[in-house]
């Protein structure tokens, strides 16, 4: 209700993909902040016993998160092109921005198959090769994360400020 007073709808939903895509990239520098700890050395001993219950809790939690905010980008910046009065996406130049969200967006999954296989053995413990495939997992997830989840950060921010001002 406060939030109302002081931003219109229409700005609202202007910027709720940047809104979205932000908490999606944070979340995912998180992930590495907090996984690369098992990493060190000094307790790898350790994190190879504790990262398949951990990473059971970690998924279960964490999935349902990205998907809603991966589905609230993708949402918001169609409802953006559905919604917008008239040419003004085109006149503002932000269609294209709002478009390539989405795509950014949905290019998240195209990692899935890459990341699994290291998801499923960290799950299933493979005992001391824990460790290993927690580095292949942040390997992958570094990677979406600079790619498509930061140029889709950085589309979404465009289209805003291209649409709003």
């Amino acid at each position: 209700m406060a939030l109302g007073l002081f931003i219109d709808p229409t700005t609202l939903l202007r910027i709720a993909p940047v809104i979205s895509s932000t908490c999606q990239l944070w979340f995912g520098w998180d992930q590495y902040e907090f996984l690369q700890l098992f990493l060190k050395p000094d307790i790898q001993g350790h994190s190879n016993k504790m990262l398949p219950s951990y990473f059971d809790t970690f998924f279960s939690r964490g999935a349902p998160r990205v998907v809603g905010l991966l589905l609230t980008t993708i949402l918001t910046s169609a409802a953006n092109i559905r919604y917008a009065p008239g040419q003004l996406l085109h006149e503002r130049g932000s269609l294209i921005w709002y478009s390539s969200a989405i795509a950014f967006a949905l290019g998240h999954q195209i990692y899935f198959p890459f990341i699994y296989p290291s998801i499923k053995a960290v799950t299933s413990d493979v005992k001391e090769k824990n460790v290993d495939e927690l580095k292949k997992w942040l390997y992958v997830h570094n990677w979406r994360t600079l790619t498509v989840d930061l140029a889709g950060w950085v589309c979404c921010i465009v289209a805003a400020v291209k649409t709003v001002s």
